[in-house]
């Protein structure tokens, strides 16, 4: 039985692990290594505080039909069988169909639904209101707002997100800011008895923004290295900052493999500022789908027309994971 959104709010902490979608060598779907992996993880995380996000942007829901979507949500509610809450990806460019995904996603014992604020065509403030109060009208589940400006070319500002919170099941809102200062202004603006305000950039954020008392962060790092990803939680939540130090040192090795790899690949062609746009973004899901290959578990791969890492790539990563002490 899902929660209820109160009880869903109060377990929004700590790693909001962002499953990743397997798909084998002729991009279909794998279900065996979908159910795999996530058991592997639900083992690894628990009795932590977390909470489990398949289809969202990690997981490549844009580049799966509604049905695959539909597919992947079952699968994963399923295997964490109540064990920790499931917050499912359903947000679609227009209103109507984002209502449809959500319905399912609570209709098969979702605990919550994320969604990305609409996309394609810009929309007024108002548009934005509308759009999040009618599917939160059509759902008894909570609803996490996913404030992604890199995806949608919108952002939800401190005054309309205020508003926001007021309704009664929008419970969360993954901020995907790269500025701890534009967090900060965002959790003062709203109640926290309203709603919870999660990091959304991931592990390398997450430090400056538990600072200001960021109850959790999104990550693929539990994917391969969970007691990393725990680590990094607990020892913000201790304010033990050369704890912190000394995870973010090792996830640093991480990520700058990463960066190597885009910088070989050349910038993006993409009218966003450099602020916003991350030249790692097309890698990410490949690397980490590799780390999970690399440490016994099916992670397959990206789906067109993300990047696929080389076989130079892979031997380079299995270095890289032994220096984090993964493998």
């Amino acid at each position: 039985m899902s929660t209820s959104p109160k009880e869903l709010k109060e377990r929004i902490k700590g790693v909001l692990h962002l499953v990743m979608t397997p798909f084998d060598e002729e991009e279909e779907l794998n279900e065996e290594a979908l159910r795999e992996g996530v058991r592997y993880v639900v083992d690894k995380l628990k009795g932590e505080d977390a909470v489990f996000i398949p289809t969202g942007s990690t997981g490549e829901f844009y580049a799966m039909n509604d049905e695959e979507c539909k597919r992947v949500a079952r699968i994963v509610v399923e295997e964490v069988n109540g064990e920790f809450p499931v917050i499912v990806g359903t947000g679609r460019a227009g209103t109507k169909p984002t209502i449809e995904m959500s319905r399912y996603a609570q209709d098969i014992g979702a605990d919550g639904v994320m969604i990305i604020l609409p996309y394609y065509h810009l929309v007024t403030k108002e548009g934005i209101y509308r759009h999040y109060k009618k599917i939160a009208d059509s759902l008894d589940i909570g609803i996490m707002i996913y404030n992604n400006p890199v995806t949608s070319k919108l952002y939800i500002e401190p005054d309309l997100m205020r508003r926001l919170s007021k309704i009664e099941n929008i419970v969360a809102v993954k901020e995907n800011t790269p500025k701890a200062v534009t967090y900060y202004w965002m959790q003062k603006a709203v109640d926290p008895e309203d709603m919870v305000i999660v990091c959304g950039l991931g592990q390398l954020m997450y430090p400056f923004e538990a600072l200001f008392g960021c109850p959790g962060y999104v990550t693929e790092l539990a994917n391969f290295a969970p007691e990393i990803a725990v680590g990094l939680y607990k020892a913000a939540m201790k304010r033990d900052f050369d704890k912190l130090k000394e995870l973010m040192d090792k996830i640093a090795v991480y990520h700058e493999f990463i960066g190597r790899l885009a910088t070989k690949r050349g910038m993006l062609p993409t009218v966003l500022s450099p602020q916003l746009s991350i030249p790692d973004l097309p890698l990410y899901q490949s690397v980490c789908k590799e780390a999970m290959n690399l440490i016994g578990l099916p992670g397959g791969r990206t789906r067109e027309p993300m990047e696929n890492i080389t076989a130079e790539e892979k031997d380079e990563l299995r270095s890289v994971l032994k220096e984090m002490g993964v493998l």
